[in-house]
């Protein structure tokens, strides 16, 4: 039986083939009654927590979806755009908090929708940056150069995150802001002062080459409540390795009230690092308490309860953060299956899908429409990196892995080059792993990722939703 003899047949099983590959999870689920207490409550708690991981696994296989679809592509980069979006909304996300709703009373939420949006546009021109620079010139070289150049450009990204990011983990979530205005100037009336902002730490590194001569610096602290007074002036004399100034016992203790003041700073130079470093204390030890994004006045996440009990004999309790996921996720995939539908411009990547060259001889501008096709991937990507980090609470620049991976086995599960396919496949993917680890099987998770993938191409090689097609030679 020849190949497409072969796949033909397995066609005419898909839809049973479907039923199976999703309650596959449910019965191993179900089989973990004897070790973790299986009751509906905990079924219906893991089916939720699949959702959430199947709406991410979703939004990143369509990146992959959509490239390969185009120009038959896979591009491993694309699980570090994921990474790069979380990190962009990183740093946005207290920009924003920072900006708006420190200065003027902004929801969080909306500081939220803000650098969501803000990364997504930035990791759309890095994905279209990425297939200028490193893809297009190889367009017409055999497919495995793509492929490695793919897999090089995924560790130049993931390398390159752990140099501009560090490689500890970040806490996304920004109950923890501390911003700090920095002032340097050559007098002490502080004419003409430059000034920096400084998020999260007390300590700041700069170029002793901007020391030269003598110098002076205060620092305050910004809060939601207002803002501190100046601290102690520090005088920065640069043929001295060291300085110190603090505020009296008594001032310390008299600013240590709220807007809270800085107490103390200090200056060392660095000889052997050729660096500067600049460190300060404040005279109250408590961190400003920022509510977390979807909470009321009060601080309290926004939630609400459904009439069935946990495992733990409480009633389930969803966040709407969690429904804001799917939401966004169900959207996303609405409008690009109705883009690719019903657009001129889904008509010319689907032209250029089926022949490149006839759809440059139709006059598609083939160029734009694949540098298009890689924006819409890394937005989606970006957006999935800012709600897993808000979701997780936690990024770290090799966080893009193993989602990257899973991404694109939901791609080949649901069928590659599919929107409709890397919904299914990706729902697929986080359904098995959120029921798989709430049958106390947590290290079987991945495996059972990869074991849908074999048992997809051993019976339904094209996946679920992709067809069959003969190539002529």
């Amino acid at each position: 039986m020849d190949l497409y003899r072969y796949i033909h047949k397995a066609s005419r099983f898909r839809w049973w083939f479907l039923v199976l590959v999703v309650l596959a999870p449910v019965a191993a689920s179900a089989a973990g009654a004897g070790i973790t207490g299986f009751t509906y409550g905990s079924l219906i708690e893991n089916l939720l927590i699949g959702l959430i991981l199947g709406s991410v696994y979703a939004l990143i296989a369509l990146g992959y979806t959509l490239v390969y679809g185009v120009i038959k592509l896979i591009n491993f980069a694309h699980g570090d755009i994921y990474m790069l979006g979380a990190f962009s909304g990183f740093y946005l996300l207290r920009f924003t908090v920072r900006w708006l709703n420190f200065t003027h009373g902004i929801s969080l939420i909306w500081c939220f929708a803000i650098s969501l949006i803000i990364s997504a546009v930035l990791c759309a021109v890095l994905a279209v940056l990425m297939e200028r620079l490193a893809y297009r010139p190889l367009r017409k070289s055999s497919r495995i150069a793509a492929l490695i150049t793919a897999v090089g450009v995924s560790f130049l990204l993931e390398n390159g995150g752990i140099i501009a990011f560090g490689a500890n983990p970040k806490s996304y979530e920004p109950r923890k802001l501390e911003v700090y205005q920095l002032q340097f100037a050559d007098t002490q009336d502080f004419t003409g002062a430059r000034q920096v902002e400084i998020f999260d730490r007390s300590q700041e590194s700069f170029a002793p080459a901007k020391f030269k001569q003598t110098t002076y610096a205060r620092i305050r602290v910004v809060s939601r409540s207002g803002t501190s007074d100046w601290g102690p002036v520090l005088t920065i004399n640069p043929e001295e390795q060291f300085g110190f100034v603090e505020l009296p016992p008594d001032e310390a203790a008299a600013s240590s009230g709220s807007p809270r003041q800085i107490a103390s700073i200090g200056y060392n130079f660095d000889s052997n690092e050729k660096q500067f470093v600049l460190s300060w204390a404040r005279a109250a030890v408590a961190d400003y308490q920022v509510k977390p994004i979807f909470s009321d006045s009060s601080g309290t996440p926004l939630a609400f309860h459904l009439p069935i009990k946990s495992a733990a004999g409480e009633f389930i309790r969803i966040p709407w953060f969690n429904v804001v996921i799917v939401v966004i996720t169900t959207f996303l995939l609405w409008a690009l299956n109705l883009l690719i539908n019903r657009s001129m411009f889904g008509m010319s990547m689907r032209a250029l899908s089926f022949d490149m060259n006839a759809a440059k001889l139709m006059g598609v501008d083939t160029d734009k429409v694949i540098a298009q096709t890689f924006a819409i991937g890394g937005a989606c990507a970006a957006v999935a990196g800012n709600i897993v980090g808000l979701y997780n609470q936690q990024i770290d620049p090799l966080m893009g892995i193993l989602p990257g991976l899973k991404a694109f086995v939901a791609a080949v599960v649901g069928g590659i080059g599919s929107i409709p396919g890397a919904a299914v496949g990706g729902m697929i993917m986080g359904i098995s792993e959120g029921l798989v680890k709430g049958a106390g099987a947590g290290k079987l998770a991945d495996a059972m990722a990869f074991a849908i993938l074999i048992l997809v191409l051993l019976f339904r090689p094209t996946g679920i939703f992709g067809r069959t097609t003969r190539e002529k030679v």
